[in-house]
């Protein structure tokens, strides 16, 4: 199945050098096609933002362009949070086939690759997060060196999608390279990623606007709109795991921080997610908004999901901590990802990370 797609590493491909690290692949065909796929994603956003922040400079924009920008923010947030995260990498609900492909659209209209090859490399991360092996760290690149704590926000941040590292999708892709839906989405993404950056602002634009709209529609409510969010995104991974608190002890950089939950729709409440993953909704104090989490309450009152996935009820002791309601004992080990499993059942860890070298 793998050898279906030029992109995904064929199944015959001997690394010449081998990762400490099962289900991590080094060089291939695989590295060469993510480099160019997000080089050129990467860089049309980028230009796209430029023009964006040009045409603003030098035209009258008004409510189409912005309203165009505003809408495509709230539809990729729940792409990204609801389908690459808690459904395709997680499993935090249950939904059908028709349920499943219009999640992964919306997911794919962020462009930030395939929910096939999302949901893969985020289960690495959740089988070795902030370890040797997890490609996204602030700690460790993703041959496991330490970094200096800048260089490793930056890495964490933009870096790792150009490096020689990939996810086995043997180990990592169970339940998503046998999908059928999930393979029409990585099939059809550039054709997606157009409709979302260019078609779709520009039909938008003629709607409510005019002809005189379109580019300023296109490059403020299409590329500039993906760029932008895709900062919040990748911020999770850099600031989400060194700036903010940690409420839960899980043996890796996750932290809360209210600032990139509120821009990411909850995902930002980042160590809560590392102690309960498969949870729907992050929120665990009453202050914690979490969009995305409401959203999948509602659609499962609506009947389009079910078997939702609730973290444990927990409540402040008098101490200032933190306990689960009607559990004496302390809280339990948090879920980690099992590098044998594919992310989709968990195991326990002991492992610590090193601090960040200054």
């Amino acid at each position: 199945m793998a050898t279906a797609f030029r992109d995904l590493q064929p199944d015959d491909y001997q690394p010449a050098e081998q990762h400490p690290q099962n289900g991590v692949i080094i060089g291939g065909p695989a590295a060469r096609a993510k480099r160019i796929e997000y080089g050129i994603l990467l860089s049309a956003m980028t230009f796209g933002s430029l023009g964006a922040l040009y045409w603003t400079l030098t035209h009258s924009t008004g409510w189409v362009e912005w309203s165009a920008f505003l809408f495509g923010f709230v539809l990729i947030n729940m792409g990204v949070g609801i389908g690459y995260h808690r459904y395709f990498t997680h499993r935090a609900f249950e939904a059908g086939p028709k349920m499943r492909l219009a999640i992964g659209i919306m997911a794919q209209m962020s462009c930030q690759h395939s929910v096939l090859k999302w949901a893969a490399d985020h289960r690495r991360h959740h089988a070795f997060s902030d370890r040797v092996g997890d490609l996204h760290s602030p700690y460790v690149d993703g041959h496991g060196k330490k970094m200096s704590k800048w260089k490793g926000l930056g890495i964490a941040h933009f870096g790792w999608l150009f490096d020689n590292t990939t996810s086995d999708m043997k180990v990592y892709g169970k339940g998503l390279i046998d999908d059928p839906q999930v393979l029409w989405c990585h099939k059809h993404r550039w054709s997606i990623a157009i409709f979302s950056s260019i078609i779709l602002p520009a039909l938008w634009a003629l709607a409510l606007g005019g002809p005189e709209h379109i580019i300023g529609t296109i490059l403020i409510g299409g590329l500039f709109r993906n760029f932008f969010f895709l900062n919040f995104v990748m911020g999770v991974n850099s600031i989400g795991h060194v700036f903010g608190s940690q409420r839960f002890k899980t043996k890796d950089g996750s932290r809360n921080n209210w600032f990139m939950a509120w821009m990411t729709f909850g995902d930002g409440w980042h160590n809560n997610h590392h102690q309960h993953p498969r949870a729907a909704s992050s929120q665990i104090a009453w202050w914690e908004i979490d969009v995305n989490g409401y959203i999948i309450y509602l659609w499962e009152k609506m009947g389009l999901v079910w078997n939702v996935q609730r973290a444990p009820t927990y409540v402040r002791t008098a101490s200032g901590g933190w306990e689960q309601l009607k559990v004496k004992a302390e809280p339990a080990e948090p879920e980690i990802m099992s590098a044998d499993d594919g992310g989709v059942m968990f195991r326990k860890s002991s492992e610590k990370i090193e601090e960040p070298a200054e």
